[in-house]
């Protein structure tokens, strides 16, 4: 089940296209998964927002090797989806609940012979 990645922009979108205006709860919801999301990008992580085909969703913070330079968070997504173990757990993390999730990279260790 391959999800749909949407850039992290998107969030501005939401609430924006409506034409009614949005219920107080609604409106600080939507602030505080805005906050979020500037918080994961000033930790340094690129940020995705992750749409399952059961309309379930995910906040992906991606936090990349130091040494690793990430212009976009596109950029990431052909490495995410060779991973289907790792997408799978942030899918059902997602259906219990579990909208904002990190996912730390690392360079596998190597030992010279």
């Amino acid at each position: 089940m391959t999800p749909t990645f949407l850039p992290h922009q998107a969030l501005d979108l939401f609430g924006a296209l409506e034409a009614s205006p949005s219920s107080t709860a609604e409106i600080k919801g939507r602030q505080r998964l805005l906050a979020l999301r500037d918080q994961a990008i000033a930790a340094g992580a690129q940020v995705l927002v992750v749409l399952w085909q059961n309309l379930e969703w995910t906040l992906l913070a991606v936090q990349p090797p130091a040494d690793v330079v990430i212009n976009d968070a596109r950029e990431l997504i052909p490495n995410l989806l060779r991973n289907p173990e790792a997408l799978q757990q942030i899918r059902q993390r997602a259906d219990q609940g579990s909208h904002l999730q990190w996912l730390t990279l690392v360079r596998p260790v190597t030992t010279l012979h």
